[in-house]
């Protein structure tokens, strides 16, 4: 029997539902930019990387409760996190085309730069998507989305804490 891993990180299916529960936790009176969306999509795909994240003293208390692995002990090597940040950018940006194309984001808050469930996006998100996360990606999910990456110190804050961006942005 040949064996093959498979990678999450560049899976647009499971792009597709890590951002769909993302966006079913998040704040919506505070929604996220597609940048910081993908950034919080980055650390769901990879909890591990989040140790090396620059967070405050309240936020690494309430991560070192989610009982993550720290990189070195996981069983995949990962490469720096700009690396594979930039190597995930094709993949997430498709999944997100693929939630807007199909009417499940709210294009006139995306044209404001936010990124908000439609009316049926809202549903969809928390009766179908939401029940596809484990228990563990939903706590890491509401952390991410709850404190972590719903920052208010802006996208350049989150940027510095983690040292991700892309090319362009």
């Amino acid at each position: 029997m040949i064996g093959r891993l498979w990678y999450p990180q560049l899976d647009a299916y499971d792009a597709v539902r890590r951002m769909a529960g993302l966006l079913a936790i998040w704040d919506t009176s505070a929604p996220p930019s597609p940048e910081r969306l993908y950034i919080a999509d980055f650390y769901l795909a990879n909890p591990p990387l989040l140790h090396m994240t620059h967070m405050s003293r309240a936020e690494r208390l309430a991560f070192n409760g989610l009982g993550v692995t720290r990189p070195e002990k996981a069983f995949v090597s990962f490469p720096t996190p700009p690396v594979l940040f930039q190597k995930m950018a094709e993949v997430q940006r498709e999944a997100f085309r693929t939630l807007s194309g199909k009417g499940l984001i709210d294009l006139s808050a995306l044209e404001g730069g936010l990124v908000r469930p439609s009316a049926a996006g809202g549903e969809i998100f928390s009766d179908k998507f939401l029940p596809l996360l484990s228990a563990f990606e939903r706590d890491l999910t509401a952390f991410l989305a709850g404190s972590f990456c719903a920052g208010a110190d802006g996208i350049g804050g989150l940027r510095r804490s983690t040292g991700l961006r892309r090319a362009g942005q």
